[in-house]
C-alpha cells in the first residue's frame, strides 16, 4: 500500500475500536497520522499502539478546532455515536454527532480538498426483505441511528456531486473482535459472572452478519488508497448470517460449558434492534478485490484468549 505513504491521513475516531485498528495498520503505512477524537468512548491506550500517529483531543462538532488541524489528503471518519438503544432514548444528541457531526467532516474535507472514506452501518437498510441485502437495497431505517447515518450517506452524496470530493462509503455489518465492546463480549461478561446462566436479551433469534475488524480495517485502507472506489458504496461484511442463540452455543462449547449453562431469553428486545443483516458482499469482493479471511469461531476463541491474558 505504498499510495499511503506520502499522504496526509486524518482518522476521527480513531482512539475507538475499529480506529484503533485502523490506526495501528496505517501507523506502518503511512508516515503522517492524526488521530482526532474527544474520549467519550475511546481510550488513549488505544491510540498508544499508533506510535507514529499524533493524536489531537477535539469534538467533531467543534468546526474551529477540526479546521485547524493540519491539511488533510486523506480523512477517514468513524467518530460516531455507535449504540442503536441510545439512540432512542436520545434522538437528538445522535442527530447531533452523526449527521451533523458528518457535515463539518464533510466541510474539513472541502476546505482542505481531501479524500473521504465514511464509515456507515447496516443500520441504513432496517429490516430488509432481501437477503442477502445488496447496496442497491435502498435506505429503510429502523433506529435514530440508522437515520442518523442515512442522512450522512446522503450529504456525502450531495458534497460528492456539488462540490467534486472524492468520497466512498462502507457500510458495515457487525463488526467484532478484540477490544470491541460488542455481543461477544457482553456474554463472556455474563459467564465470568454465572456460569450457570447465560441471558440473551431478545428472542435469540435475531441474526447478524459478523464480519472480523481486521477484515475491516483491509477493506478500509484499500478503499483509502484505491482511486478506482471513488464515489461508490460498499457492504463490508463476512457474507453469512448467524442466531444470536447460535452464537451462545457456539461460544459455550469453546468454553466447554455447553453442558453446564442454561441459556435463557427476554423475549423482548430493545427499541430500533432489527431482525436480520446478512449482507451481499460480492461488489467488494468484485470492485475491491477484497475477501474477508477470519472466521467467526476462530475469532472467538482468540477473544477468549486475549481476556485470560489480560486478567
Amino acid at each position: 500500500m505504498g499510495e499511503l505513504k506520502g499522504k496526509k491521513i486524518l482518522v476521527t475516531g480513531g482512539a475507538g475500536f475499529i480506529g484503533y485498528h485502523l490506526c495501528k495498520k496505517l501507523s506502518s503505512l503511512a508516515s503522517n497520522l492524526t488521530i482526532y477524537d474527544n474520549l467519550s468512548s475511546g481510550k488513549m491506550e488505544n491510540v498508544k499502539d499508533a506510535p507514529n500517529a499524533k493524536f489531537v483531543k477535539g469534538d467533531i462538532l467543534d468546526l474551529k478546532k477540526l479546521c485547524s488541524l493540519e491539511k488533510a489528503d486523506l480523512i477517514y471518519h468513524l467518530a460516531a455515536q455507535v449504540v442503536v438503544p441510545y439512540s432512542m432514548e436520545n434522538p437528538l444528541i445522535d442527530f447531533e454527532t452523526n449527521a451533523k457531526g458528518t457535515v463539518q467532516v464533510l466541510e474539513k474535507t472541502r476546505k482542505d480538498d481531501a479524500k473521504l472514506v465514511f464509515a456507515s452501518s447496516a443500520a441504513v437498510y432496517g429490516n430488509p426483505t432481501v437477503f442477502p441485502t445488496p447496496e442497491e437495497y435502498g435506505f429503510h431505517p429502523f433506529s435514530c441511528y440508522g437515520l442518523s447515518k442515512v442522512v450522512g450517506e446522503e450529504y456525502c452524496s450531495m458534497y460528492q456531486s456539488q462540490y467534486g470530493l472524492d468520497i466512498t462509503v462502507l457500510r458495515f455489518a457487525n463488526v467484532y473482535g478484540l477490544r470491541c465492546h460488542g455481543v461477544i463480549h457482553d456474554f463472556l461478561d455474563k459467564l465470568a459472572k454465572n456460569p450457570g446462566k447465560l441471558e440473551i436479551i431478545g428472542t435469540g433469534l435475531q441474526s447478524r452478519d459478523f464480519v472480523h475488524v481486521s477484515d475491516v480495517v483491509d477493506a478500509l485502507v484499500t478503499v483509502g488508497s484505491e482511486d478506482s472506489a471513488n464515489g461508490k458504496t460498499y457492504n463490508i461484511g463476512y457474507g453469512t448470517t448467524t442466531t444470536i442463540i447460535d452464537l451462545a452455543k457456539m461460544m459455550l462449547k469453546i468454553l466447554n460449558l455447553e453442558k453446564k449453562t442454561f441459556i435463557t431469553t427476554t423475549g423482548v428486545s430493545w427499541q430500533g434492534d432489527v431482525t436480520k443483516i446478512w449482507f451481499d458482499n460480492s461488489k467488494a469482493k468484485k470492485e475491491l478485490n477484497w475477501n474477508p479471511k477470519v472466521s467467526l469461531e476462530d475469532s472467538i476463541k482468540e477473544v477468549i484468549a486475549d481476556r485470560k491474558l489480560s486478567k
